[in-house]
């Protein structure tokens, strides 16, 4: 009986070692996996598998788009067509009057076709905030000294406390400390509309090259200084941006990919409009008004840019979904005009 009991002890003292040592070895291999998921991949998200259903390199060959944006003028509070002879059809027009005088706040939105040049706009100098309607321009602007080979889209940033942002995103989620390459910080601050990723960006790479810039392209607004990575922008300084990037994904294999990103971003509200016709865009929702900047691929693609301040009756994300509306109704009444040209 006691070599019985000797036995049962020594099996359990086995065991006991056996657990130990699974322990030991678990623990070991729980703070190497925490250790190596200090990157992306601890969000589970892989900006590399992503596949674009809509590809703008087809656009590779087409002719640079050179309407002068910048130098156009428009009346205030008016609705202002140049560069053709359409009119916009007075049901069509008494419509647009009546929803934005409903609303009781300031409102804009702009038309560049693509194909001609012609434009549409009302109030496309008026300021509004760009929320996150700046992480296109800042794109693009990286996206440039990519194609330039200025920036090296492998680098690695540190997500550091002072980048905290409560805001939209996915790095939030991550512990500070992780590490980031400069290509998925892009692309997560494009498609996810990632704040901390945008600041994290605007943090490395600064504001002297990115308002050089928009001095270059011959915008008035969308300027940011080391502090402040947001601002103001209007609907005549976003066309010039997206002009700018429908024109890099002609020219070059990075403004594609920069554009095809666009074309697949969670906050769209051309989409949530005219959801079976591909389009670009970033969206701006601050404290104050909301934005909705890009370009629609009609048979006749066009800059769209609409904007509204939360100050009215009904409100602003509402009144650029309206405006949104109403500018693909122009658009339907300027595709049948040139069909019957």
């Amino acid at each position: 009986m006691k070599k019985s009991q000797n036995i049962i002890i020594a099996i359990l003292f086995i065991i006991c070692i056996t657990l130990s040592i699974s322990s030991i070895s678990m623990s070991a291999n729980i703070k190497e996996s925490n250790t190596s998921n200090k990157n992306h991949n601890s969000l589970n998200i892989d900006p590399t598998s992503n596949t674009f259903p809509f590809d703008v390199s087809d656009f590779s060959g087409k002719e640079i788009n050179t309407i002068d944006i910048a130098a156009k003028k428009y009346q205030n509070n008016t609705i202002s067509i140049t560069n053709s002879d359409f009119k916009i059809s007075n049901e069509l027009s008494n419509e647009i009057y009546n929803l934005i005088n409903s609303y009781g706040a300031s409102a804009a939105f702009y038309i560049v076709s693509l194909d001609d040049g012609m434009t549409i706009g009302y109030n496309v100098d008026r300021k509004f905030e760009t929320a996150s309607s700046i992480k296109a321009p800042y794109a693009l602007y990286l996206y440039h000294e990519i194609a330039k080979g200025n920036v090296d889209v492998t680098e690695k940033l540190v997500y550091q406390p002072r980048y905290y942002n409560p805001g939209t995103g996915v790095v939030k989620r991550s512990s500070f400390g992780t590490e980031y390459t400069v290509n998925d910080l892009i692309y997560y601050s494009l498609y996810e509309s990632d704040n901390i990723a945008y600041e994290m960006l605007h943090g490395h790479f600064g504001v002297k090259g990115f308002n050089a810039m928009l001095k270059n392209l011959g915008t008035k607004e969308l300027y940011l200084t080391a502090s402040n990575p947001w601002g103001y922008t209007s609907c005549r300084s976003a066309a010039l941006i997206w002009q700018d990037i429908y024109n890099f994904s002609i020219t070059d294999s990075e403004g594609i990919e920069l554009l095809n990103i666009l074309s697949t971003g969670k906050y769209n509200y051309y989409k949530e409009v005219m959801p079976d016709i591909e389009s670009a865009s970033k969206t701006g929702f601050a404290k104050k008004d909301v934005v909705e900047t890009g370009i629609v691929f009609d048979n006749h693609p066009y800059i769209a840019i609409a904007m509204a301040n939360k100050g009215g009756r009904i409100g602003a994300y509402t009144e650029v979904i309206r405006l949104i509306s109403c500018m693909n109704k122009v658009m339907n009444e300027y595709n049948t005009y040139l069909e019957n040209k």
